[in-house]
């Protein structure tokens, strides 16, 4: 039976071996583009997973009121995680980390800046667990100056000796390995070194300690006690907050417990600390999944759309097979297995279209997809139902129609189905629904490319294109600026050279502004923290007053942005000379710079306070001259090795750095792009064979009506009708749900384009060429055939 059913498949794919190529090589495009997406969105979902009791592991994240909305910080307090262990009876574990930012580490000869390097509570491995190749969990960062490295660092550093006991130069700090984590799930927390939190102290110049509850810098995990109520937990939070703070803090400070499986996809508004891994996007990898079931639904539809048509040269076999005694059963499986069997094919040949082109898929999903044989056997049971589905899907409608016709009625039938005009077909359903997505995609991948490239293109009020930023440390910036500044200034290739504590991505933190002589409550406010010749060399333009200026007088001068001026109410007339307290300093304003855009274009320009820091800056900002990149890059390494010989050159490009804010939305973008253009591709192969196969349906027709004068035009429109206007029904649904969804993406930014009607527009005429294309062509060619031949054809 099974020998028999494979021998009849393969004959009939042989006698019809184009439709038969484009019926199985459109599912496996489909199968092939589905599966990569599932499993790149398979992925994000999978952050997280791996912590022991991970369903009560909770990141707390810090509320704060402010003038423009509410600010949710991923960071708390130094005293906040024991506290609440004390007064918190359901708060069994709690751990504090703090990045170290960037520090230079130093093992040997080997010197690096590595960014992932954090300071952390003994019991992190208790919260977070993270497993151990060596060393104790409980134990390996209870002791001061001691830290767990991971098998990349250890590979890194020490290459195959054992890391253990071996010592690390961290910005200084002599610290012993105790301990190296071996490779675990994905996590959100990306980190290279955890040294000790008894090893950290408190930046020099700070006027805060670890004693106290205002400095919001310190990211904070708990782990509930099992069965323990998340909202009950934060119902505690504003008394606690109430026992600890000031009441004016009471007011606009409130904690949130975010589950920790949620902080890959759910914090792209939250402010987090430097060091932590590349956010996900909740919208967009459901977006992707969304993508991946219209492209499966294209594939899977044009399966069985092709499959029905195929099987109207069938009729005469089933006659031929149901008078010889074949039953109704026998009939319809031989049909279902046959469909069966192609979807077999197709999702092997799929996977191996995988395989081969793993690498470019990789590159355009931004990340190592892991699809290995091994994926393959474990998704096994998946693609087993989906190849009895479609297989299903694809052959119940021949299997039920030919398993129910009559022997005699089979034998005299034409190689036709009966035509019921003016009926709902399931060929017609298939089609709308085909190119309502094809308009779809279309416009949303134009859309999406017209806001990305606005983006790119907006005035951010500086410029960041020659900016190259190098790394110092803090220690170091103090003593060596000064020499520095006056060396690469010097350099023909520099324009201009400052320093500053940020970097343009949203990372600055904020600080009080209070009025002197006022009663108000202080205002929360985003600071930018810089040296002079800052403002200049970024071109930040001045609306009023002056900038620091060298020699610095006016360390405890602040400039405003004009949004911090709106915020407090000043008259700008007034604003120069204002007496106001902030970051621990009382100074007057010295000017106030035109709004700029220091954090991403999804976020509107925020108030915001630029001062002269008394502790930590770090970045060293230059701005070279246009030309040729790689001949200014060794001029200005030698300058830095003449000043800095101990030091790493490490820098990095501002507009690059900048524009990662905006990775996201350019990979949906490029993906949207290409699976659009997959989409169409299948819509146009889809419709193509189903117009192929009804016009050699009606071949001796054609004939006929051609030797009874009619027209070739004619002739074209009679077969190509019925599909354009399917397509013009397609492309009406599509212009109303394209124009909502595209909406609610917009929104999701501060700034954006108006919505694109030209582009809705362009992709219902896209659509509508794309599907007259298909049709034509091949109407026409039965229209120009040879009437004759079409006679004889039988």
């Amino acid at each position: 039976m099974i020998t028999t059913g494979f021998r009849i498949a393969w004959r009939h794919a042989r006698k019809f071996k184009i439709y038969s190529l484009i019926n199985i090589g459109g599912l496996a495009l489909g199968f092939a583009s589905s599966i990569a997406i599932l499993h790149f969105v398979s992925g994000e979902f999978s952050y997280d997973k791996f912590h022991r009791l991970s369903d009560n592991v909770y990141r707390l994240n810090t509320v704060t009121q402010t003038p423009t909305g509410s600010q949710v910080q991923a960071a708390g307090t130094p005293l906040l995680a024991p506290t609440l262990i004390s007064d918190i009876p359901e708060v069994e574990a709690a751990v504090r980390l703090r990045h170290a930012d960037d520090v230079l580490i130093e093992i040997g000869e080997k010197k690096f800046y590595e960014t992932k390097v954090f300071y952390a509570d003994s019991n992190f491995f208790n919260v977070l667990t993270f497993p151990l190749a060596q060393g104790n969990p409980h134990t390996a960062l209870k002791e001061i100056n001691t830290a767990v490295i991971t098998t990349a660092f250890a590979k890194k550093y020490f290459g195959n000796q054992d890391p253990i006991n071996k010592t690390i130069k961290v910005n200084d700090i002599v610290v012993q390995v105790s301990g190296v984590t071996l490779p675990a799930g994905k996590s959100h927390l990306d980190f290279d070194v955890l040294v000790s939190f008894e090893t950290f102290t408190p930046p020099k110049g700070i006027p805060i300690s670890l004693t106290s509850w205002a400095w919001t810098s310190f990211p904070t995990y708990v782990r509930l006690r099992e069965g323990t109520d998340k909202a009950s937990v934060e119902a505690k939070f504003p008394a606690f907050i109430r026992k600890y703070r000031s009441p004016e803090d009471a007011r606009k400070i409130n904690y949130q417990l975010q589950p920790v499986k949620d902080v890959y996809l759910h914090s792209r508004n939250i402010l987090e600390r430097d060091g932590i891994s590349t956010k996900g996007d909740y919208t967009y990898t459901v977006g992707l999944a969304a993508i991946a079931a219209l492209i499966m639904g294209i594939a899977c539809f044009n399966f069985a759309n092709l499959s029905t048509a195929l099987s109207i040269y069938r009729v005469k076999e089933t006659g031929v097979k149901r008078s010889l005694g074949s039953s109704r059963s026998e009939i319809f499986s031989q049909f279902i297995f046959e469909s069966i069997v192609g979807a077999a094919i197709s999702l092997l040949l799929g996977i191996i279209m995988l395989q081969v082109g793993i690498a470019q898929l990789e590159n355009l999903f931004g990340t190592d997809l892991s699809l290995t044989i091994s994926t393959h056997i474990k998704w096994l049971p998946l693609y087993i139902v989906l190849i009895f589905f479609i297989g299903s899907l694809g052959g119940l409608y021949p299997a039920l129609f030919l398993s129910r016709l009559k022997p005699q009625l089979a034998l005299k039938a034409t190689n036709a189905f009966h035509q019921r005009s003016g009926k709902l077909s399931f060929k017609k359903v298939i089609i709308v629904f085909q190119f309502f997505v094809t308009a779809l995609l279309i416009a949303g991948s134009l859309s999406i490319k017209r806001q990305i490239d606005f983006v790119r293109s907006k005035d951010l009020g500086y410029n960041k294109d020659g900016i190259i930023v190098l790394h110092v440390p803090d220690e170091q910036m103090r003593k060596l600026y000064a020499s520095l500044r006056n060396k690469l200034s010097a350099n023909a290739h520099v324009l201009g050279v400052s320093a500053s504590r940020d970097l343009f991505d949203g990372q600055q933190g904020i600080t009080e502004v209070e009025e002197i002589g006022r009663s108000e409550d202080p205002r929360m406010i985003s600071m930018f923290r810089m040296y002079p010749n800052f403002v200049e060399t970024m071109g930040i333009e001045m609306a009023l007053g002056r900038t620091f200026t060298e020699p610095l007088r006016d360390s405890s001068s602040f400039i405003l942005n004009e949004a911090a001026v709106e915020m407090l109410g000043w008259d700008k007339k007034e604003v120069i000379g204002k007496k106001i307290r902030s970051y621990s300093q009382t100074g007057e304003v010295i000017g106030v710079v035109k709004d700029f855009h220091f954090t991403s274009l999804h976020a509107t320009i925020a108030p915001l306070i630029m001062l002269v820091p008394k502790s930590k800056i770090e970045y060293l900002y230059v701005r070279v001259a246009p030309g040729d990149l790689a001949k200014t890059l060794p001029s200005l390494e030698a300058d830095w090795k003449a000043v800095a010989p101990h030091l790493p050159f490490e820098f990095i490009m501002l507009d690059e750095h900048v524009g990662q804010m905006y990775r996201q939305d350019e990979r949906l973008s490029q993906l949207i792009l290409v699976f659009c253009g997959l989409s169409v591709f299948l819509a146009f192969l889809g419709l193509y064979g189903v117009i192929s196969l009804m016009a050699e349906a009606r071949t001796k027709e054609i004939g006929i009506r051609k030797v009874l004068g009619a027209s070739v035009s004619a002739i074209t429109a009679m077969l190509s009708g019925e599909f354009m206007l399917l397509v013009f029904i397609a492309v009406l649904i599509a212009l109303p749900t394209s124009y909502y969804f595209l909406e609610q993406w917009l929104n999701n930014f501060a700034y954006r384009i108006n919505m694109p009607i030209d582009i809705l527009m362009l992709s219902v005429l896209l659509s509508a060429v794309l599907a007259g294309l298909a049709v034509s062509f091949r109407s026409i060619k039965a229209a120009l055939a040879n009437p004759i031949d079409s006679i004889k054809s039988e």
